[in-house]
């Protein structure tokens, strides 16, 4: 297909290692209490280079958190803080770096980097989870546009659907009675996103029959496109037919759905594949 990333994707796991029970373990509990989540070396590079920038750089900073599951949890985490006082939670990273402000989201994404870059015993990031989360997030993007839901939480959703495996970043690998799905969504509920984003993120390894929540259905639909476009994950994913006829889209393509979203990886991915390629920097603030 041509997945076009900056990173190769490593070897994934061929068969799956976690469960779906709900019971947080004590080494889950630890792993919540830590709570910082790893950003991609990738992503971090870039960060750096784009708050270097002399001009107005809160367009390309966005793009590039969206590319980061790390990145966008604790921009999502910040939006909806008690202590913002907002109405309602916000599920869409453009949206809530767009209420924090780009001073505060300059910051966030500083503090984030930075953990990696003065913590030199930080864990091995493993590519194939952050190329699996981003192709899984364009999967539902675009899928949530054709089925009438909202693509910017499901874009989100997503992006953290895998979350519970950065808890550490290889802990729960090693500990395979770990429940990374709900480690994820207990994770993501004390950071207080929205339920529907925290129920898609507990419920992607649920038995597709059991799934009654659209953005839950949408969200397993997208991992199963995402390792047909060649993002694997250590998981089992259903087929791109079963995953149209998850989501309602009997009549649609494959061929057709596995081009958009193929487009999609594209668009979102091209300013970081840019900057890590050396190529000159876009005019800032330039749409994707």
């Amino acid at each position: 297909m041509g997945f076009a990333t900056p990173s190769k994707v490593l070897a994934a796991p061929t068969t799956s290692t976690t469960s779906t029970t709900s019971t947080t373990t004590g080494g889950g509990r630890a792993l919540l209490e830590q709570s910082r989540l790893m950003v991609h070396p990738a992503s971090a590079r870039v960060v750096l280079a784009v708050l270097q920038r002399p001009d107005d750089h809160a367009a390309d900073l966005t793009r590039t958190i969206l590319t980061d599951p790390a990145l966008a949890a604790a921009v999502l985490r910040a939006a909806n803080s008690a202590h913002l006082g907002y109405s309602r939670r916000i599920g869409g990273v453009r949206q809530a770096s767009v209420m924090l402000g780009a001073s505060l989201v300059s910051s966030l994404a500083a503090s984030r980097v930075a953990d990696l870059v003065f913590d030199a015993d930080a864990p091995d990031y493993p590519d194939w989870l952050w190329l699996h989360s981003i192709a899984t997030a364009c999967s539902a993007s675009v899928l949530a546009r054709r089925v009438g839901e909202s693509p910017d939480d499901a874009y989100s959703a997503g992006l953290l659907h895998e979350v519970g495996w950065l808890l550490g970043a290889g802990v729960a690998a090693d500990q395979p009675d770990q429940d990374h799905a709900g480690l994820g969504a207990r994770l993501l509920a004390r950071w207080n996103l929205p339920d529907r984003i925290v129920g898609a993120v507990q419920q992607h390894h649920t038995r597709p029959a059991s799934l009654a929540v659209p953005l839950d259905r949408v969200v397993v639909a997208a991992h199963a496109f995402a390792v047909a476009v060649g993002a694997p994950a250590p998981e089992r994913a259903i087929s791109t037919i079963e995953a149209l006829q998850l989501v309602g889209l009997v009549d649609a393509r494959v061929d057709r759905i596995t081009a958009e979203i193929e487009a999609e990886i594209t668009n979102v991915t091209s300013d970081l594949t840019s900057e890590l390629a050396g190529d000159p920097a876009r005019p800032a603030g330039s749409e994707a």
